[in-house]
């Protein structure tokens, strides 16, 4: 391993160049809430009722979201990873196939959560329009 003799050395470095871009800022941070985000859900999303001593899931009593969101957080936070390894080792990817079919499961996957759920888009509330012409 290589010891940078100044800061100027250490700043100029491969590793530090790497890091100071805005997309490996982005992903180290959506990796960091992720782990909050499936962490907190591990740990809080499931509890004991005063009658039991079974676990049971403080997301309306259902197990289904319980065990959906700790699925999403720990996929979030695996994708992150994967990604930022990938990220790491783009410029000696020599493949260009590999490269397209990375960067585009990078912009579907991206572009998943703004998509709407089973029950379709969010609804939108027009209480204002109707006050206005009621």
């Amino acid at each position: 391993m290589h010891i940078p003799d100044s800061l100027q050395d250490l700043a100029n470095s491969e590793v530090v160049q790497f890091l100071k871009r805005p997309k490996t800022v982005v992903r180290i941070f959506a990796g960091v809430f992720s782990l909050i985000v499936f962490s907190s859900l591990l740990t809080d999303g499931y509890q004991n009722k005063t009658d039991s001593s079974q676990l049971h899931c403080v997301l309306n009593s259902n197990n289904v979201a319980c065990s959906f969101a700790v699925g999403a957080g720990l996929l979030a936070l695996l994708s992150c990873l994967a990604f930022l390894a990938l990220d790491a080792h783009e410029s000696h990817i020599a493949d260009s196939r590999f490269r397209t079919a990375f960067q585009l499961l990078d912009f579907i996957l991206a572009g998943i959560p703004g998509l709407p759920g089973p029950s379709g888009p969010p609804p939108r509330c027009s209480c204002s329009l109707q006050a206005l012409h009621g």
